[in-house]
């Protein structure tokens, strides 16, 4: 858990003063809480008690109010009552609010890093990967994430401190009482350890399962025309089948885990309080406890596994969310393998003269597209290169505004050797017309002047009338500022 807050630390420093006021009100509910029961002890033991003498009572005689009569200590016990459940409840709420806002804008923060990063990774690096997978670590991986860093602090941080405070209260009061109802606390902590990283596994499992699906669900209808062209939606669904019944059985094991260890934490639970109040009778009967100070321990002992009841189910949560971290935190540690070098220049105007000096290409050790390939290509000359699928046709396009680097040899643009060119500059001076025509979403006007800054009217117009659209676009009633959705 902290090590995915030192992981995306950045995105949580902006946030660090709500964070740390958050962080004190939630503190602030739980010493309220641990101070609840005490008002009831003042009127069990100093009121209900025939021969109770406040006079006497430690706790009445250090709050100055052992002089108040049975009317008084009424009236006080349920001031006090109202007082902190009211500051309880508003400080609850704005540990909520707090925390929850900036769980939002850290969750906004990660997202944004993680979409930024990919689109600076290389066309390599997107080749290789799943589209759904990616997906997947964009949303439900950052949501995870989110999760865990809000959790850490709306449940973590105020279960851990009544249990602090609880403990050293019990000790203080009553030394041996505490001891007996702590006694099942180490068993506790055993089990959620040892069932904490059984879930996390499963975790991880599932999540990897996640993106399967996502990569099938994405990989199926991107190509949907095709799918239906050739009637496969038989084998379609039968790999989404596989892969959702691999998500299925990897959940139902996640579920297993989880539906056994809250039930199990109950159980101890449970004998831990039946050994408390089987002690604690006895002890009122023979007089060496109040009644009062018996409710005490035993809201106090509810109060404590709550807790620990608590941080058990939280083990999911840290666990999913672990997970996550650790597939964004993956994914963000991968450099571009395209990138500026040390001291790039950038590419101003350009005449056009395009040479490719004994080039080899490959996209991993097994492939070998291109082997010691020179071309040079003057200004203004028009050339055509042709041959079988796979010959490295697109990849010698791709290799001028370095969409992928040679392996050997150079590229040259106007002499320069692209790779010493800045990339944004390289490819601002380059037009690719692609074998696929490719909408975003967005209006008609968008989609003309894409990858384009400040167009004027004139210029939107002539590349309108010379792709021929200006044709129908006449007849929409909106023009060019019509919408069009994802691919048209």
């Amino acid at each position: 858990m902290f090590t995915t807050a030192w992981w995306f630390r950045s995105a949580l420093k902006p946030h660090r003063w709500p964070l740390a006021l958050g962080a004190l009100l939630v503190i602030m509910v739980a010493v309220l809480d641990v101070a609840a029961p005490w008002p009831l002890k003042v009127v069990v033991d100093n009121v209900l008690d025939p021969e109770a003498n406040p006079s006497k009572d430690p706790l009445l005689r250090a709050l100055g109010v052992s002089h108040l009569d049975q009317a008084g200590l009424i009236i006080f016990a349920l001031a006090a009552l109202l007082v902190l459940t009211a500051l309880s409840a508003l400080a609850s709420y704005g540990s909520s609010r707090l925390l929850g806002a900036v769980g939002e804008r850290v969750s906004a923060a990660i997202r944004d890093r993680v979409f930024t990063h990919l689109q600076r990774m290389s066309l390599s690096f997107h080749n290789r990967q799943r589209l759904g997978d990616l997906l997947t670590r964009t949303t439900t991986d950052v949501d995870y994430v989110q999760s865990l860093l809000v959790s850490a602090l709306s449940v973590f941080v105020p279960n851990v401190t009544i249990l602090l405070f609880i403990t050293v209260i019990c000790f203080v009061v009553d030394p041996t009482f505490a001891l007996i109802s702590l006694a099942v606390a180490p068993l506790l902590f055993v089990v959620v350890l040892l069932y904490r990283r059984r879930i996390k596994a499963a975790s991880r499992r599932a999540r990897a399962k996640d993106s399967e699906i996502a990569s099938a669900v994405s990989e199926t209808f991107t190509a949907v025309r095709v799918m239906q062209t050739y009637t496969s939606e038989a084998h379609h669904a039968r790999v989404f089948d596989e892969r959702n019944t691999a998500r299925r059985d990897a959940g139902l094991r996640l579920v297993g885990l989880q539906s056994t260890l809250s039930p199990l934490v109950d159980v101890i639970m449970g004998v831990g309080t039946a050994l408390v109040l089987f002690v604690g009778i006895h002890r009122v009967l023979d007089g060496t406890m109040s009644l009062g100070l018996l409710l005490v321990f035993l809201t106090y002992l509810k109060s404590l596994y709550a807790p620990m009841k608590a941080l058990a189910k939280l083990t999911t949560v840290i666990s999913r969310g672990q997970a996550s971290a650790e597939r964004l935190n993956e994914l963000l540690g991968t450099e571009p393998e395209i990138k500026d070098r040390y001291a790039a220049r950038k590419l101003a105007a350009v005449s056009g003269l395009v040479e490719l000096r004994h080039v080899n290409f490959e996209y991993d050790a097994d492939r070998t597209v291109l082997h010691d390939v020179s071309l040079r290509v003057a200004p203004g000359q028009l050339i055509a290169i042709t041959g079988p699928t796979g010959a490295g046709k697109s990849s010698i396009i791709g290799l001028i505004p370095r969409l992928f680097d040679v392996s050997g040899g150079t590229v040259l643009v106007d002499g320069h050797d692209v790779r010493d060119l800045s990339v944004r500059s390289l490819r601002r001076r380059i037009a690719v017309v692609q074998q696929d025509s490719v909408l975003f979403h967005g209006t008609i006007r968008d989609n003309i002047t894409y990858g384009a800054e400040n167009v004027s009217e004139e210029r939107l117009l002539a590349a309108a009338r010379a792709a021929h659209v200006d044709e129908f676009v006449d007849r929409l009633p909106e023009g060019y500022d019509t919408h069009v959705a994802e691919r048209g």
